[in-house]
């Protein structure tokens, strides 16, 4: 006896009927009836030869699970957290929603943040005795930790038509010339001192302000209390020395390079591939962009007008039992010379129920699926054991049972205990285990009649039970009742889905279903039943090449496009679960991009996207526009001449009192000679050195104020970049080190990533907070610090464009923002690494930028991209000598 497997149709013939075809591959038959044991048949994998590891999709899933505090909110007035009080009056609940709102405040404000300027080390990490010396640019680095255990080297291709070959590492696009240069990603200094555990190499965080900017803001740069004379104090004499040095220094505008005029950085990639199906086929590889390569009539297949066979009922006029004879329809009407319109019953039933390899279940089936069909008063009825016996077309029927659905005059479905069952169920329950399969979901929604019969074996064929096509949600799929009940309604008529809503509602209900195997695309051929075009069954497809292709082929409202949009909740989040970190649907975002193929391993080729790319080895200096102003101009002369005042009303004083000392002076005329002694001139010398001196320390008390007048004021324009650098650092240090000084300029990101907070003030404004603020926030930036490869780590995005900073966090340093589509009123750039090994850019998370970002930049042309970058094997670095070449 063949062994026990999960089988989609055959060509069971009952016992009694004739045989008129020959046996059929494992998904169809010719079953005689009567027959000791049905027959057993070749497996697909051994029919096509390949092994079962060439259908799994190429993309290996990450296993990757955090332990994560849990957040416990604060209660008002002692009250349980999960059932606050309910206020009743309208006063109540305003005074309780303030209540609310200030102890969600408090949760924040409670977590102390240092606001202070925290000095960096610098170029003193050149002592350090991780970090190398090169002669390129950043001068300073450590070398990987780790390094790729792959041992082949690879071809890549830039923009340039340039071409690299070498080993695995961690390189980007290089905005200046396009070259692919190696990876290095500036950290704080606590990652910078701590043992790495990367595969990418680090520096450390410069600051790259002027120098004179520097010594101005010296003072300044740190958090003063106003009502301490202490810091006040301190602030005088840290002054005193830095007014002597500004003394040589002109302040004001230094001349700062403007960049890509004062546009974002360009991302210079290009795609030299062949997308695995194209939207247009002339860019297929087989066609050599011959249009006589289209062939508009192969990129679908053909639906079924009619099934090809039925199991006829002998003697269709009497209500008693006489046995069936499955066969060709036209086989049919040619016996009886007839063309007229045959109405069949359409059979349901599971192979957890009826084995196809148990000719005891396969007679018992056929025996109440004629009983039910002479209940119906219909002459034939379809199932799938008996009715797809054709080898060379059974992959095809598989596909095509939809047509055969909705060709059939109703449906019933046949549930009971396998023969060789040692255990009992009930209808009910077997009811629920039918509907837990996958292939059997569309059966119910394609059904024609509004109630469903269920027959039992070994129950009272006389009485079958009858659920309403309407409660079949409630009481069979009671795991997603609410969304498959939509589905359902949508197929009545009574509720009108959206083609994308459609598609996301079905295949996440295919998904929740048990299936066995098949092909990987399998769920996508069981959705690809409810759409109207069906594209070709690949069997080298992965589950997401089959599902792109279906959409790809039908108008699915730019489903993909939304989904490349979307930031799952989890690392290893399915593909097909399209829940979005944001809490969005895929209805809530809008494409800007177009998706015009789909690639190999997994990935989708994108045409028409946005994207800049994130400069990680420094920052460099912005050029910014301040508008003039007399107050300003006036402060900067005040300030630039103090420590004039001071030195030449020293230098007076010094006149003033070497010529009161000088005794008298005598002069003659002729036969005449006159003395006296000069002492107007030393008390003017002396007052006037004195009234500079005084009004050169009156500056100089008045400095902070001055330079803060000086150097603050409102950006009106700025060169617009994206910088990077891994872990956390809080604002003074972060504008402190790319702008030379504190003035707040820069501010939080209110909602551009999960990691970002706000608040409401008392003046019912948004806020940015610093992330770090939230205690779940904090742990995640603590837990960075010591995480293993492959792990999430935090990173740090500043956009000098809208003066925001946003904490992110992924896998991998994201080399380019991409923006894809928009949601809310923002944009949704996704933030790619680069594997250049195959060209592709890889979602590492994805942040929500300001609409008028796309004022300064640039479209790319097609992009190779994947949802998620496959797991590399890493090993320690064992032996390195790049340092010795730079």
């Amino acid at each position: 006896m063949a062994s026990s497997s999960n089988l989609h149709g055959g060509g069971f013939v009952p016992a009694g009927a004739a045989r008129s075809y020959p046996d059929a591959s494992a998904h169809g038959g010719g079953y005689v009836p009567g027959q000791r044991s049905p027959p057993s048949y070749p497996s697909h994998s051994q029919s096509s030869q390949r092994s079962p590891q060439q259908h799994q999709p190429t993309t290996p899933e990450m296993d990757q699970t955090s332990s994560q505090p849990v957040y416990q909110s604060q209660t008002i007035d002692g009250g349980a957290p999960s059932s606050p009080p309910q206020p009743s009056s309208t006063l109540e609940k305003r005074a309780w929603t303030s209540a609310v709102e200030a102890a969600e405040v408090r949760e924040y404000n409670d977590i102390p943040v240092s606001k202070k300027s925290v000095h960096l080390k610098g170029a003193l990490h050149f002592f350090d005795g991780e970090t190398k010396f090169r002669f390129k640019w950043p001068h300073l680095y450590q070398l990987p930790a780790y390094q790729y255990d792959t041992p082949h080297s690879f071809r890549h291709r830039d923009s340039m038509m340039r071409v690299y070959t070498g080993p695995v590492d961690d390189r980007y696009l290089s905005p200046w010339d396009g070259h692919l240069a190696k990876l290095y990603i500036q950290a704080t200094d606590g990652l910078y001192d701590s043992h790495g555990t990367t595969t990418w190499r680090r520096t450390y965080i410069r600051n790259v302000a002027p120098w004179n900017v520097r010594i101005a803001t010296w003072p300044i740069d740190s958090a003063i209390d106003a009502e301490s004379w202490k810091d006040w104090g301190i602030v005088l004499l840290k002054f005193i020395p830095c007014s002597f040095l500004l003394t040589f220094f002109v302040l004001g505008r230094d001349t700062v390079i403007v960049r890509d005029h004062l546009r974002f950085a360009p991302f210079p990639y290009k795609f030299h591939g062949y997308s695995k199906v194209a939207r247009n086929q002339l860019e297929n590889s087989h066609s050599r962009g011959s249009p006589r390569a289209i062939q508009p009539a192969n990129t679908s297949t053909n639906r079924l007008l009619r099934p090809r066979y039925l199991c006829f009922l002998k003697q269709p006029e009497d209500d008693r039992m006489h046995g069936v004879d499955p066969m060709l329809i036209s086989t049919w009407q040619t016996r009886h010379h007839t063309d007229q319109v045959l109405n069949y019953l359409f059979i349901a039933y599971s192979t957890e129920h009826f084995s196809h390899s148990l000719a005891e279940d396969l007679e018992a089936l056929h025996h109440i699926a004629e009983r039910a069909a002479r209940d119906a008063k219909l002459p034939a009825y379809w199932v799938a054991c008996s009715c797809m016996p054709d080898a060379s077309e059974v992959e095809d029927d598989v596909y095509r049972i939809s047509d055969v659905m909705r060709g059939a005059e109703a449906m019933v479905i046949v549930v009971g205990n396998p023969a060789n069952a040692t255990y009992t169920s009930t209808t009910a329950d077997l009811l629920k285990q039918w509907g837990r399969r996958m292939w059997t979901f569309p059966e119910i929604l394609l059904s024609q009649r509004n109630e469903v019969k269920v027959y039992t074996r070994s129950g009272k064929l006389d009485s079958p039970l009858i659920v309403p096509k309407k409660q079949f949600a409630a009481k069979v799929w009671t795991t997603d009742a609410t969304v498959s009940r939509q589905l359902i309604d949508h197929y009545d008529g009574t509720l009108h889905l959206s083609r994308l809503e459609l598609v996301v509602l079905a295949l996440l209900c295919l998904q929740a279903r048990q299936t066995t195997q098949y092909l990987p695309g399998d769920h996508s051929y069981a959705l690809m039943g409810l759409l109207r075009l069906r594209p070709q069954v690949d069997d080298t497809d992965s589950a997401f090449q089959a599902f792109a292709r279906l959409s790809l082929i039908n108008d699915s409202d730019l489903l993909l496009e939304r989904l490349i949009c979307t930031l799952p909740k989890k690392p290893n989040q399915p593909w097909h679960d399209m829940t979005d970190a944001y809490g969005s649907s895929l209805w809530d975002i809008y494409p800007d991009c177009q998706v015009a193929g789909v690639g190999e391993d997994d990935t989708v080729i994108i045409d028409g996207a946005y994207a800049t790319s994130i400069r990680w080895k420094a920052f460099h200096r912005i050029w910014n526009y301040r508008r003039f102003t007399w107050k300003r101009w006036l402060a900067w002369k005040l300030l630039h001449c103090a420590s004039w005042l001071v030195l030449i009303g020293l230098i007076l004083m010094g006149i003033g009192g070497s010529t009161a000392g000088a005794g008298a002076a005598s002069y003659g005329y002729g036969s005449y000679s006159y003395a006296y002694y000069d002492i107007s001139a030393a008390t003017m010398y002396v007052g006037v050195g004195v009234l500079m001196f005084l009004l050169g320390g009156v500056l100089w008390l008045m400095a902070p104020r001055l330079l803060t007048i000086i150097l603050g004021g409102k950006f009106w324009n700025t060169q617009a970049a994206v910088f990077g650098f891994e872990g956390y650092m809080n604002l003074a240090t972060i504008e402190r080190s790319i702008f030379g000084g504190s003035f707040g300029r820069l501010s939080w990101s209110t909602n551009g990533s999960p990691l970002s907070r706000h608040v409401k003030n008392e003046f019912g404004e948004c806020i940015g907070l610093d992330p770090t603020e939230d205690y779940d926030v904090r742990t995640l930036v603590d837990q960075a610090k010591q995480v293993a490869p492959g792990e999430q780590r935090i990173f740090t995005l500043i956009d000098t464009y809208s003066m925001t900073v946003t904490l992110i966090q992924a896998v991998r340093p994201p080399i380019a923002l991409v923006i894809c589509g928009s949601e809310g009123g923002m944009k949704r750039a996704v933030a790619c690494s680069y594997d250049w090994t195959n060209g592709t850019l890889y979602r590492e998370t994805v942040i929500r930028m300001p609409t008028t970002t796309l004022n300064r930049m640039d479209r790319v042309p097609k992009l190779k991209f994947g949802l998620r970058r496959p797991v590399d094997g890493v090993a320690p670095r064992r032996v390195n000598r790049e340092h010795l070449n730079g």
